[in-house]
């Protein structure tokens, strides 16, 4: 079972939908989910949606907990789209800064920079929907950026030594792109879970 950590997101359904067309079982919780309730269940992966919090405004840490307790203790792909991009960036140690302009309700060109994991078999260059006014900065050694835009500079981060993989864009609203990335996250955590 993947599970689905719901940043207040309306793409939730989306993500849902696009799971259950191939044949992914999943739970969705809350982001305000206990850590103990999380800890019951064996999940094959973990996806953290868009939403909210900004994580650079001032806001009660214990909000986001449940994404950041996920990303300590568990050792199952996870991929993380938007706020859930800033969320893997944040845990890595970096930056997240505010766009001048946001990007809202904004098709994008993105280049694919590695073609492997949750890209394997993606365009070199790809249409995405944009929708947020942060990014990331200043990226540790730990992330290789794996995709840009004219925009913004780090639009996909994968972790180096762990199937961690964070997306700017939002994959659910992308096309057929968008399923790829999804179908190779869910091959991925069944892959690794070998069950």
């Amino acid at each position: 079972m993947i599970l689905i950590i719901d940043n207040h997101s309306k793409n939730v359904p989306l993500i849902e939908n696009i799971l259950k067309k191939f044949g992914a079982r999943y739970i969705v919780k809350d982001q305000k989910s206990s850590f103990r309730e999380l800890e019951k269940n064996t999940y094959k992966g973990i996806i953290f949606s868009g939403g909210v919090p900004y994580l650079d405004e001032l806001i009660d840490f214990n909000e986001i907990k449940a994404d950041i307790a996920c990303l300590i203790n568990y050792d199952v792909p996870i991929l993380g789209i938007c706020v859930g991009h800033e969320i893997i960036g944040d845990a890595c140690g970096a930056d997240i800064a505010k766009h001048a302009t946001p990007e809202w309700f904004t098709e994008m060109k993105v280049k694919i920079l590695s073609k492997k994991k949750i890209f394997a078999g993606i365009p070199d260059e790809i249409t995405v929907y944009e929708h947020h006014e942060r990014y990331l900065k200043n990226i540790p050694k730990i992330l290789e950026i794996t995709a840009s835009s004219r925009k913004t500079k780090v639009e996909a981060v994968f972790h180096k030594t762990r199937p961690i993989f964070g997306l700017q864009f939002h994959p659910e609203k992308s096309g057929v792109a968008g399923e790829k990335i999804f179908k190779n996250f869910v091959d991925l955590c069944y892959k690794t879970n070998k069950n």
